[in-house]
This record gives C-alpha cells, structure tokens and sequence, in this order.
C-alpha cells in the first residue's frame, strides 16, 4: 500500500513539474486570466496628436501592409473584416507609449487602423505618413530582381524590353532634313 502511494505522489509530481515550469517560464505572449478581465473592462482608448504621431513614425518603415477588401471604409466602433489581421503593436512603440501595450493594428494603402484584438474592433484610424496608391500594382519579385537586385549585385538593371533604342546625336546623313547642302566638301 505504502509503494502504491509512493509510486502515485511521484507520477503526479512528474505530470505537474511541466505546468510548474511553463508558469514560471513567461513568454510575453502569453496573456493571464486575470490580464484578460482587465483588458475586457478597460477604458475606450482615445489617442492625442502625440500617440498618434508615435504610431505613425513607429509603423512607416513596418512592411505589414494589408490588401484593403473592396469598398471598405474604415471607421471608429467598426468591425475589422475577416480578411484583415491583427498585428502586434512594435515594442520600441510600446516602450514609448505603454498605452498601447493592449492593442494592436492593421496597416492599409492610406491609414493605420488602431484595434482591439479582443472584439477584433476598430479604436482609431490614423492617417498613413506616406499612403500608397491603393490601385497602384504591387512590384512583384521578378521587376525587383530585374531592377534593385541586380543593382544591389553590382550588375546594370536589365533594360526595359518596351523601350526604343536611342537615336544618335546630330546630323548622322542618313536622314534627309535640308541641310546637306550646305556641308562644305575638303
């Protein structure tokens, strides 16, 4: 009877040692429960000129931009659309602003959209630093290739295929344009 005992405190110390050291060992992704029902409860965040500014330099050089769906307007209290995700907020922002800390963003064409992830909902839109044309096409892997790699490579860019060929300078003689005449002859 002693041995079963023995032998069944040490099996469940074994099966508990894990859980104890995943609690111990916190990642900073991992959320808490009762982090949790304080993020439910929190405050509507209302960003200033300065947060505002910080989102925007801290996301400008982020390359997380989104395809923006079709006919989609972005506005506070809206929800984001299913085929937007949601983004962790950079930690140079969140050491700058800790306010932001709970929240996370998609990136589009013209804005940054502020969101809860919780109700996957819309806090803030702030306007891009620098939009892109939401209808210009994107550059695919083969024109950078063909241009900034061959150039990082120290190869000439490959020339354009619909370009023409540039004509001489000057009078070359093979085309008539009045002027022959008065060449003078050695």
């Amino acid at each position: 009877m002693r041995t079963l005992l023995l032998s069944g405190a040490a099996a469940l110390a074994l099966l508990t040692a894990p859980a104890l050291a995943q609690d111990n060992v916190r990642s900073d992704k991992t959320i808490q429960p009762s982090e949790l029902t304080q993020q439910a409860k929190r405050p509507q965040l209302r960003l200033d000129d300065k947060q505002s500014a910080a989102i925007r330099d801290a996301l400008v050089a982020e390359h997380t931009q989104q395809k923006t769906p079709k006919d989609f307007q972005p506005q506070v209290g809206a929800a984001l659309p299913k085929t937007l995700k949601v983004d962790a907020m950079p930690q140079d922002l969140i050491r700058k602003e800790p306010a932001l800390k709970q929240y996370g963003y998609a990136k589009t064409a013209t804005d940054i959209l502020v969101l809860d992830p919780m109700k996957k909902t819309i806090i803030a839109v702030v306007p891009r630093k620098f939009p892109a044309d939401a209808k210009a096409k994107p550059e695919t892997g083969t024109d950078w290739a063909k241009t900034k790699g061959r150039e990082l490579t120290g190869q000439a860019p490959e020339p354009d295929a619909n370009a023409q060929s540039p004509e001489p300078a000057g009078d070359s003689g093979d085309v008539p344009n009045g002027t022959e005449g008065n060449a003078t002859k050695k």
